[in-house]
């Protein structure tokens, strides 16, 4: 009798351990498909707050400013080398443009302009998004748009921020002379140069508002021939990219002095200097693509170089011309620009393209300007 009731008490318990195993793969199968559940409502709900391009644009990787004799238009740069119109060929030139949030935005003297990206495929709109008075609205335009703000250089002057969603200007840095800035999406920093009298290279931080100073230059003024001064100092160069920062300074004293131009490595904060004086490049993978004038003279030859590494190779040979505008166009190839003339009557340009892996050079009958190819913080939708 007390082994009938051993064995059955033991498959009760058995019974009892079966159930609650089964219970237990049960709560856990279901606990893994609510998390796999939440992780996919999360992800969903990440790409609902991702900006979505018209469908016409896929492939799309940056907008540029096309330039066709002396006509002009907006295009988006895809992967596979091909354009596609966002505006149509006409006279307005515009002076700066970036990208963000969906929007190409735009500056042409003191106003500034938007196209939106996600409504209409085959017809964008340039509306006009604000003015700032400029007393002295020159040429040379420095603007970037990060997190919901326009952030501009007014006159050679101020570093001065426009909010997308409330309308509201403000002088960001307003303390000395400012000529020249790039807006640092990966880090959310402004590189810009003051004069102050002294010269100095600088990175304002957007989330702290702390300003660190990277470099300076002592400045030294002179008089041109017609009358006006010129100054010795330090500039930002145009081919900059999240990576690092192209600049230029005076050093040396009177006639010994003499343009130096370095990378500086955001990431590490390294200065790299480059022993031949050149006119412009860019910073692309680790590379830098640039133009080298072979000597000093009042009108030397100049040669297109890559450097990897502190290893610089020749791509093109000698040419009486410089080469400006070096942009990559997110299609594996940079564009370089090569200008002649001393005057209206005798300039003259012509496009290259270098391939980034063979580093061959080509010409093309594409001509490019002001290329921004989307970041990350870039695809981040701005509520205005």
């Amino acid at each position: 009798m007390k082994n009938t009731f051993l064995k059955i008490g033991i498959i009760l318990i058995l019974f009892v351990m079966v159930f609650a195993l089964t219970g237990c793969g049960t709560n856990n199968q279901g606990a893994e498909e609510n998390q796999t559940e939440n992780q996919n409502e999360e992800i969903s709900s990440q790409e609902d707050e991702k900006v979505k391009l018209n469908d016409e644009l896929e492939g799309v990787c940056g907008f540029a400013q096309q330039k066709i004799d002396k006509k002009y238009k907006i295009v988006a740069l895809k992967e596979d080398g091909t354009t596609f119109d966002i505006t149509t060929l006409g006279e307005t030139r515009y002076e700066a443009l970036d990208y963000s949030g969906g929007k190409i935005y735009l500056q042409k003297e003191q106003d500034f302009y938007e196209i939106d990206l996600t409504k209409g495929n085959g017809n964008y709109e340039v509306a006009k998004t604000f003015s700032y008075d400029l007393e002295y609205p020159t040429y040379y335009k420095s603007m970037g748009v990060y997190n919901g703000k326009i952030y501009f250089d007014a006159d050679q002057d101020n570093l001065v921020s426009y909010d997308l969603k409330t309308g509201e200007t403000k002088n960001v840095v307003d303390e000395e002379e400012i000529f020249g800035m790039y807006v640092n999406k990966e880090n959310g920093k402004i590189y810009y140069t003051e004069r102050s009298p002294q010269n100095f290279l600088k990175e304002y931080d957007t989330k702290t508002g702390e300003i660190k100073t990277i470099d300076s230059a002592e400045s030294e003024s002179g008089r041109l021939y017609g009358g006006g001064t010129y100054y010795y100092n330090i500039g930002i160069g145009t081919g900059n990219t999240s990576e690092a920062i192209l600049y230029g300074k005076e050093e040396g004293q009177g006639d010994d002095r003499k343009t130096n131009n370095y990378i500086y490595k955001i990431d590490t904060g390294e200065k790299i200097k480059i022993d031949d004086l050149y006119m412009t490049g860019t910073y692309i993978d680790d590379k830098l693509y640039y133009c080298a004038s072979v000597s000093e003279g009042p009108y030397p030859n100049h040669v297109l170089k890559v450097m990897e590494n502190g290893n610089v190779q020749t791509i093109m040979e000698e040419q009486e011309n410089d080469f400006i505008d070096f942009y990559d166009l997110g299609n594996g190839k940079i564009q370089a620009v090569m200008t002649w003339g001393q005057d209206i009557s005798s300039e003259g340009e012509q496009a290259y393209l270098i391939d980034k892996e063979t580093l061959e050079v080509e010409k093309t009958d594409k001509r490019f300007e002001f290329v921004h190819l989307i970041q990350e913080a870039d695809n981040e939708v701005i509520e205005e």
